[in-house]
């Protein structure tokens, strides 16, 4: 296959580059000056998420090509490109001439169609990419199809079916948020490069987890927040109820969107001691979350949405500094003076252990684990992350090669 190298930019304005508050470490050669093809499998109008954050951090030194999931109210075949105010990053909608049924029962001929419509992606968006890294383990079986020079295989949500474990076999590069995902990501790819890379926090946090670490008293209410997606089905609701009900001088704030019949919200309606603040932006959810004096995670354990290894909103939480208390995360098992777990398998001691917090949050919230904290955000900035996949792409040798043969 003939390359033609193509080096202009994206011309997008009107947003800042990520800022990294002096805190991005070593940087490599390899991810710089690149054509990257993004593979998402949210959208960019999504709340923000990882996806979004590693494409604004990449965009800063690369050109970067954010890929929507499929569109399927798009007419068969479009594809288009928009300018998303971010300096480097341009949204890919599209919508591929292929029957969606194809993926779930005939998967061979959906392999050969979609494989298809990667190259006709890469021959209409104009570019011959230097990486492709995908974070979507559904939509693209084979990576090798878009001809870049490199593939990075990126899921940060548990696998659940052999075709997704393969779709690491046609990259580079295997990264994921936890020992557990990885695991099974590279369970069928012998050989290929793999790492724990842990989520990340975005520059509004980051900013939050660099401020001075204060002597921390709480108020004569105490407070305890929770964020991200209240409609999100991994929602221990009962346990979060039960806490509820079991603290009724705690006052505890719940910031993300919801719908009117979500469950969280529909099991707190008539609690006193709930406030729901409904969606913010990043800039007003760190100072409003930054006067909480902990948080609290109650995941279930679901097979294809959280296997409980490892949970983005962690490391949001550590950069407040204040404590935190949730159901078993394995990522942070072992360190107590982190964030305090339920020890019983089935969750049944996580209000105890709530309250056991609650009554010492002197200790908890001491400034030496809240520095702790602060500092473990702090390592996992978006540009910290990349530093440290650059430096893996860096590594010379035939690990790389410099052309994949394209299959079908």
């Amino acid at each position: 296959m003939t390359r033609s190298r193509i080096s202009s930019r994206p011309s997008l304005s009107g947003a800042e580059a990520i800022i990294d508050h002096g805190q991005s470490g070593h940087r490599g050669s390899w991810l710089a000056g690149k054509q990257i093809l993004l593979i998402s499998p949210q959208p960019w109008d999504h709340m923000p998420i990882s996806k979004h954050h590693y494409a604004e951090a990449l965009g800063s030194s690369n050109s970067v090509w954010f890929l929507d999931p499929p569109d399927w109210s798009l007419s068969p075949g479009t594809i288009r490109q928009q300018d998303t105010g971010i300096p480097g990053v341009v949204r890919v909608t599209w919508r591929p001439r292929v029957l969606r049924a194809l993926r779930f029962h005939a998967h061979g001929l959906y392999r050969y169609w979609i494989g298809l419509e990667a190259r006709r992606l890469v021959r209409r968006l104009g570019t011959q990419f230097d990486l492709v890294w995908c974070f979507d383990f559904n939509t693209f079986p084979d990576l090798r199809a878009f001809g870049a020079g490199r593939a990075i295989f990126h899921p940060v949500d548990p696998l659940t079916t052999p075709r997704q474990y393969a779709i690491g076999r046609t990259a580079d590069l295997i990264l994921s948020v936890s020992q557990q995902i990885l695991s099974s990501a590279t369970s069928v790819s012998p050989g290929v490069a793999n790492a724990v890379i842990n989520h990340g926090i975005g520059p509004d946090f980051a900013a939050l987890a660099a401020r001075p670490v204060q002597d921390h008293v709480p108020g004569e209410t105490i407070r305890c927040g929770y964020f991200g997606n209240l409609d999100r089905g991994t929602i221990n609701v009962a346990l979060i109820a039960e806490t509820v009900a079991r603290c009724p001088n705690i006052s505890f704030h719940f910031w993300g969107p919801f719908s009117p019949d979500s469950p969280l919200p529909s099991a707190l309606r008539e609690s006193a001691n709930c406030v729901f603040h409904g969606a913010m932006g990043k800039p007003a959810l760190v100072e409003a979350v930054s006067e909480m004096d902990c948080f609290i995670l109650a995941y279930l354990d679901h097979a294809a949405e959280s296997d409980r290894s490892n949970a983005h909103k962690i490391l949001e939480y550590f950069a407040t500094g204040r404590a935190v208390i949730s159901t078993r995360m394995n990522i942070y098992a072992d360190d107590a003076d982190l964030m305090v777990m339920a020890q019983a398998a089935d969750d049944a001691d996580f209000p105890d252990r709530f309250l056991e917090v609650i009554s010492d949050l002197p200790l908890h919230n001491s400034r030496e684990r809240q520095m702790r904290r602060r500092a473990l955000a702090l390592e996992h900035t978006y540009p910290r992350n990349i530093a440290r996949i650059d430096a893996m792409l860096s590594v010379p040798g035939s690990a790389w090669p410099a052309e994949k043969e394209m299959t079908q």
